[in-house]
């Protein structure tokens, strides 16, 4: 089925894009602007800090090059994603990501100096003194200009492995053609192909599934070189940094929206994760089981881990539907918050529908600017999970909103906890869903098991073969395939047991080629702290102001501290255990359910 043109969809379902810049010309304005103000950025270091006033000066010189880079980007990406078929916003997407080159060396510069300017910081406003010690501490892994400016020039080349892995799934891909049950013919590509696995009839999910990966086998050279020199690259970073690791450089990237800001994660903490997840498989060994149960299978198979296995086929909603029920899932956040999600729906920050030329190769995602807020670009396809898929980046929308209340500079997230506010929406609309009844309850307890599995579990699955890849490349060793095939095939059996994979165990490497490597930890530590909030909220023992105050303060402390606002210390094995427990209990009740 063709999908509509962009301007056939009435604009209130459509970016109001003229919020950030009136017109394209207003965004070459302030591309110009920006390159003016790294100028005077530079000419600020020239000369070493000598006074208090002067270091301040410098700080806001750095915050304000952020600010102004993230309104840039953030047009240029939202713009150049609604029309993929304009040449010129894909020229402006561009050169926005090709402000590194000038950006960095700018920015390095500036931390070089706040670095040297230690007997300064105490004298600075406290609101600047967080700003200030974050930057320094950072100037430790800053290095000479030339080194840096080499880095600069060399990032957007090193990012080929990524676009080479888009390229493969989506521009270079042959989408097999597939005969649904009702006689249609359907192309399979990596945007729909999880749609076509939820279908009811297991064997046309077979042949999808086997059409769709045969497919996918041509590139799987491609695919495991792109992403092991994606991490090649990343421990020649990490080494000229000066970082033990390519994971310990990974925990430690800025915040988003980038505002000069680090966040820092103990690696401690991540192998804490890691060991405590894998200690309590089985409650998602338990939901699989569920599944086999439920849809009557001798053997699960894996293109059975999409379909739904609610008993209710799955309901249709119309979007006024969804948004109304998303509003009321919120109200346990209290009315203010309510509000300000209403506000989304109403001044056309969410892209609601599939159209020609747009991005659909993923269901929804949220960027944003300290300046401007977040906007959604979904495509609901009128049905309950693509609803969640937009309550779920409402999550990263609203933690945004309460963020930029304060300075610009502290109007962002930590990766660590980026996750939380996105996954509570989600098991906050289960919550709604499940008192409405019906198919909209046996949804809900369904999208409940994929949420929490994949964010979990599934990501933690993720995580793991990320992490084995990426000490074997710091060992000198090459990233073959058949290295990554027997590293991912071992993970599947351990984490997906009661599922037979046949003759390819290996095959669906889970390479993160197009995002950063370890960049699936964050999904964990979100699905953690959002059940521990969740729980928190429904006993009384967290409130709806004392959520509030935690996504206000994210910019302003560190991971770690942030999860202890939150009940959960991460050092431990507890709030995983604790989670692992939770989700293990919604499978019995699941479960139960079907008994009774």
């Amino acid at each position: 089925m063709s999908l509509p043109a962009r301007t056939d969809i009435d604009p209130e379902y459509r970016f109001d894009l003229t919020a950030i810049y009136a017109s394209p010309t207003e965004w070459e304005d302030a591309y110009e602007q920006l390159c003016s103000r790294l100028s005077e950025l530079q000419s600020l270091v020239v000369d070493p800090v000598s006074a208090a006033a002067e270091l301040e000066t410098l700080l806001d010189a750095v915050a304000d090059c952020f600010r102004r880079k993230q309104r840039i980007e953030l047009y240029a990406t939202l713009a150049a994603n609604v029309a993929t078929d304009s040449d010129d916003a894909a020229d402006r997407k561009r050169r926005s990501e090709r402000l590194t080159e000038t950006f960095e060396p700018a920015v390095t510069a500036a931390l070089r100096r706040i670095g040297e300017a230690k007997e300064y910081i105490d004298d600075l406003p406290e609101s600047d003194r967080r700003y200030a010690r974050n930057l320094r501490a950072q100037a430790r892994h800053v290095r000479s200009a030339d080194v840096e400016e080499a880095i600069a020039a060399f990032e957007e080349p090193l990012g080929a492995s990524s676009r080479i892995v888009r390229a493969a799934r989506l521009e270079d891909f042959e989408p097999p053609v597939v005969e649904r049950p009702d006689g249609k013919s359907v192309e399979v590509r990596y945007g729909n192909r999880r749609t076509e696995l939820s279908h009811p009839d297991r064997e046309y999910r077979r042949r999808v599934f086997e059409a769709y990966h045969g497919r996918m086998d041509r590139y799987e050279h491609t695919l495991t070189r792109a992403f092991g020199e994606k991490l090649q690259a990343a421990h020649a970073e990490a080494s000229v940094r000066g970082y033990d690791s390519i994971r310990q450089r990974a925990l430690n990237q800025r915040c988003y929206p980038e505002s000069g800001l680090r966040a820092s994660l103990p690696e401690k903490v991540h192998d804490a994760m890691l060991e405590a997840v894998r200690g309590n498989l089985d409650p998602f060994h338990d939901a699989l089981s569920l599944r086999k149960r439920r849809l009557g299978v001798d053997r699960l198979r894996p293109w059975d881990l999409q379909v739904s296995i609610a008993e209710s086929d799955p309901p249709e909603l119309d979007f006024e539907s969804a948004r109304d029920h998303i509003l009321a899932a919120l109200e346990p956040l209290g009315e203010d918050y309510v509000e300000r999600a209403k506000q989304f729906f109403t001044q056309r920050r969410i892209d609601v529908y599939p159209t020609q030329d747009k991005r659909t190769d993923i269901p929804a995602y949220c960027p944003s600017s300290a300046k401007d807020g977040a906007y959604i670009l979904a495509n609901f396809e009128g049905d309950l999970r693509t609803a969640f898929f937009i309550c779920h980046e409402l999550g990263h929308a609203m933690h945004v909103e309460y963020e930029r209340e304060g300075a610009t500079r502290y109007a962002n997230a930590p990766r660590p906890v980026e996750e939380v506010p996105s996954i509570l929406h989600e098991l906050l609309l289960v919550d709604h869903l499940l008192d409405e009844g019906g198919a909209l309850a046996d949804g809900a307890q369904n999208r409940l098991l994929e949420c929490i599995g994949g964010n979990f579990y599934g990501a933690a699955r993720s995580a793991a073969f990320t992490h084995a890849l990426a000490q074997h490349v710091e060992d000198g060793e090459e990233i073959t395939v058949d290295r990554a095939r027997d590293i991912a095939a071992s993970l599947r059996e351990e984490f997906y047991a009661p599922v037979e994979f046949g003759d390819h165990p290996g095959r669906r490497l889970p390479v993160s080629g197009i995002r950063e490597a370890y960049s699936n930890y964050q999904y964990v530590l979100g699905a953690m702290g959002a059940l521990s909030v969740h729980s928190q909220l429904r006993n009384g023992d967290f409130t709806p102001e004392s959520y509030r105050d935690f996504l206000r303060s994210t910019g302003r402390q560190e991971s770690v501290v942030l999860f202890e606002t939150l009940g959960c210390d991460v050092w431990t094995a507890e709030p995983f255990e604790m989670a692992a427990g939770t989700f293990g209990e919604y499978v019995s009740a699941f479960d139960e359910e079907k008994e009774n």
